[in-house]
């Protein structure tokens, strides 16, 4: 354990205070908690071919992040992408079609992984993060 001492605005200690005397914790683990729980996001679980860019991401503008986590796959590849899993269900795939389907969702699974992270880094940075209602519809 490392020890660091912090000074804190009066209103947000008093804060801190109460919220310890209701939840009946010590005030340095509500302090610890809300540290761990709005630290930036980490990059270590996510698969390490794409570990360097999330951690790029840090360094973002927020309109950029924006721009990242309003991303979307265009309707033509989610067709496709859909076409094929009713065929792969049906067991209808060529080999070629399951390759594909599994390049697509890689793709797909890399996209929402960096949409997830620019939301990370966002609400970290203090932006307000829209509710699911927020959001546009997806096409």
């Amino acid at each position: 354990m490392q020890r660091l001492t912090l000074e804190l605005p009066e209103s947000l200690f008093q804060q801190l205070t109460r919220i310890a005397e209701l939840t009946a914790q010590p005030i340095e683990a509500l302090a610890l908690q809300s540290i761990t729980g709005n630290l930036p996001p980490t990059v270590e679980n996510a698969p390490l071919e794409i570990q360097a860019e999330l951690s790029q991401m840090q360094s973002l503008s927020n309109d950029h992040l924006l721009e990242i986590a309003h991303s979307r796959v265009s309707a033509t590849e989610a067709a496709h992408h859909q076409l094929l899993l009713e065929k792969n269900q049906s067991g209808q795939t060529s080999i070629e079609e399951q390759q594909e389907l599994r390049s697509l969702r890689l793709v797909v699974d890399r996209m929402m992984l960096k949409k997830a992270n620019a939301w990370s880094i966002l609400r970290w940075r203090g932006y307000p993060i829209p509710s699911l209602d927020q959001l546009p519809p997806e096409e």
